[in-house]
């Protein structure tokens, strides 16, 4: 019998609205995220259907920082992180509980805005920009494939075998 258990989630997603950042007592940063993940199946006639899971997603510190810098309502993120359960009574006396999403990695699918546009709406590039919690530093790779902060280089030929 196992001693420990596992407590991971991926998920890939739409932003439904801006993310909202706060700062805790401490001067802390976290970014809330509601994200729509969407799934295709098939009905028993055939049909497509599309069911979506509204999920809340908390960011910390420096991904926090860059969610709210670049994510904007509609935007593409693969996000590993934990399931968290909170618990509380309101002043009517009621116990709540929800469950959400802590992240622990962020890639953004969209790219990152261009700085360079005054209309503050910059064209994409860069096809993944990755956040990782633990190193809290931001690791664009730019469209030719050459990347930053000694990470590997990926070929245009490495992005096809990708699996989202």
């Amino acid at each position: 019998m196992a001693k420990y258990g596992l407590n991971k989630v991926e998920l890939i997603g739409n932003l439904g609205q801006d993310p909202e950042v706060r700062h805790t007592d401490k001067g802390i940063m976290y970014t809330t995220l509601n994200l729509a993940c969407t799934e295709r199946f098939r009905d028993r006639e055939g049909n497509n259907v599309d069911r979506t899971e509204w999920l809340r997603v908390t960011l910390w510190r420096g991904q926090a920082e860059i969610a709210s810098k670049y994510l904007r309502k509609g935007s593409t993120v693969f996000i590993e992180g934990r399931l968290r359960t909170s618990s509380w009574e309101t002043p009517q006396g009621e116990k709540r509980s929800r469950t959400d999403i802590e992240g622990i990695r962020l890639i953004l699918l969209d790219g990152r805005p261009q700085q360079s546009n005054p209309g503050g709406q910059g064209q994409m590039h860069s096809p993944v920009s990755q956040t990782n919690y633990q190193s809290q530093q931001s690791n664009p790779v730019n469209q030719q494939g050459s990347s930053t902060n000694n990470t590997p280089d990926i070929q245009e030929n490495d992005v096809d075998d990708l699996p989202f």
